[in-house]
């Protein structure tokens, strides 16, 4: 009797659980910024702001070694994300990019370029950073006051960062695998006025191949 209870007990708790997990949202997903009320969550502060502006959504950052973000609140597992980049004004030694498997504010992937032709990719654990990928030049990557496409694929662990066309890097990482999408940019410890903005979002599933 009491092997039977426990036996419904964790039977219980499973359904619970299962239960309690958010759904995996349903893809596409496509923003060009032309609504400000499309979900993204804006901040207008000394440190920084994040504003819809001209249909794009800017980021303009004026603290030294901060980055400011946003995600726009899905639960996705795999998919191919798309995005224009443009920066507008500031230094060129800056970051910016695309945020994945948001798990929550101290736990996330970041995939990013600079203005001066660089790129990483790194993990927010426990919040603390790690870098995966640490910075590195790539010729694909425009400098200066000019527009990158950014896609990221996102398959099982494996993470994916092509630039204009380009796959500049790549990691393999199980920690997250389902999380939210966001965008970021940032200043580092010697200039600020990081201005940088982000146009055409889309997230789509990634397709796989039939078995």
């Amino acid at each position: 009797m009491r092997y039977l209870l426990r036996l419904c007990i964790r039977c219980i708790m499973l359904v619970a659980a299962c239960q309690s997990a958010p759904a995996i949202s349903d893809l596409p997903f496509r923003d060009d910024f032309g609504d400000p009320d499309s979900g993204w969550l804006t901040s207008d502060t000394e440190q920084y702001r994040i504003v819809y502006q001209d249909g794009a959504l800017h980021f303009v950052v004026n603290t030294l070694d901060k980055m400011a973000w946003t995600v726009i609140g899905k639960r996705i597992d795999d998919f191919i994300l798309d995005v224009d980049a443009t920066q507008v004004d500031g230094p060129d030694d800056n970051h910016y990019g695309v945020i994945v498997r948001y798990a929550d504010k101290k736990n996330f992937y970041r995939l990013d370029i600079s203005g001066d032709g660089y790129y990483s990719l790194q993990r927010l654990k426990n919040d603390e950073w790690e870098k995966l990928a640490d910075w590195q030049e790539s010729g694909a990557i425009r400098q200066g006051a000019a527009t990158n496409h950014l896609r990221v694929i996102a398959e099982g662990p494996k993470l994916t960062l092509i630039v204009n066309g380009t796959t500049v890097g790549q990691i393999e990482d199980a920690d997250i695998l389902v999380g939210d999408v966001g965008l970021a940019a940032g200043a580092f410890y010697d200039q600020t006025g990081v201005h940088v903005a982000f146009d055409n979002f889309e997230v789509n599933p990634l397709e796989k191949p039939e078995p």
